[in-house]
Formats: structure tokens, C-alpha cells, sequence
């Protein structure tokens, strides 16, 4: 007799923590990770340091998706790494700025900036869809990256005008 109540008391616990188990499972998967945009990263790095934002890039391998990030200050060169999904600090390195990074800015200084990067970003688009994976103002002209799957672009776009200069498509490895 009390093996006959305890079986279906246990299919009955079984059954419940079974619908339990799935409902957490299908919860996780609807809950997808997001990957931050530039925008969301590049406010983050300069909570951490006040100055210019030079360079971003999108960095994905195996094990872990990034975005590297160049600060400039009047002194000071910042290279700081981010967990793109959490927006997490991973690295911070600081370095002291040569003669030459201060040559850079004398020119960067002259060379008049009309567009913004946004703007920069939304040019490129223009000429070739995907996802930006790096943007870097150098010497006046915005490089951007852009990679969809199959290919991945090269874009230059001038900052004082917004025309592009350069245009290059290569098979992404």
C-alpha cells in the first residue's frame, strides 16, 4: 500500500521540478545578450577619463567579444578594454604622451572637423551594410570598418567635408 502512494508521489515531484527545469531554461534563452553599441561604450570610457575618444574597436574571438578604446588628454595616451555585452572595464593602460602625439594634435588641431562621427558612420553606410567595427579619427579622416558576415569594408571619409575617399572590400576571414 505505501509503495503505491509513494510512486505517484514521486512522478508528481519529478513532473514538477521537470516544468520547473524547462520554464528556467526557456526564460534564459528569451533573455539574449546585447551587444553595446559605440555610443554606450564611448560614454562609459570617458566617465573614466576626460578627453577625446581617438579610436574604437569592436574586437570578437572564441572566448570573448571586446571594444578597445583610445583616450587622449593634453598629457596622457589611454588604452582601456570593455566587455562589450556588460560594459565592463577589463583593462586600463596609461601612457605619457611623446613629442609625437603632441605633433598629431597640432595637425589633428588644424585640420577642421565639420562632421561628427555619427555622421562620419552614417556616410559609410551609404556605401557598404553591416556593422561598424572600428571608427579612428587620424589626421583629419575618419577610417571606419564595417563587416555583414561575408565581407569586410574599409571606408574613408573625409571629417571637414563628409565625401569619401576611399572605399576597399575584402572576404572576411
Amino acid at each position: 500500500m505505501k509503495k503505491i502512494i509513494l510512486i505517484p508521489a514521486l512522478v508528481g515531484v519529478l513532473g514538477v521540478g521537470a516544468a520547473i527545469g524547462s520554464t528556467t531554461l526557456l526564460t534564459g534563452n528569451a533573455q539574449e545578450k546585447r551587444v553595446l553599441s559605440m555610443q554606450e561604450i564611448e560614454k562609459k570610457a570617458l566617465k573614466i577619463v576626460n578627453g577625446t575618444v581617438t579610436d574604437i574597436e569592436f574586437d570578437q574571438d572564441q572566448y570573448r567579444s571586446v571594444y578597445e578604446v583610445e583616450v587622449y588628454t593634453d598629457t596622457e595616451e589611454f588604452d582601456l578594454k570593455f566587455d562589450a555585452y556588460t560594459g565592463e572595464l577589463l583593462k586600463q593602460k596609461k601612457e605619457r604622451r611623446d613629442k609625437d602625439d603632441v605633433y598629431d594634435k597640432k595637425t589633428a588641431s588644424t585640420t577642421t572637423t565639420k562632421i561628427t562621427k555619427e555622421q562620419a558612420i552614417e556616410k559609410a553606410l551609404t556605401k557598404a551594410k553591416g556593422t561598424v567595427t572600428k571608427v579612428k579619427l587620424d589626421d583629419g579622416i575618419y577610417e571606419i570598418e564595417i563587416r555583414n558576415g561575408q565581407h569586410e569594408y574599409e571606408v574613408e571619409v573625409d571629417s571637414s567635408t563628409g565625401e569619401i575617399l576611399d572605399f576597399e572590400q575584402d572576404i572576411e576571414d
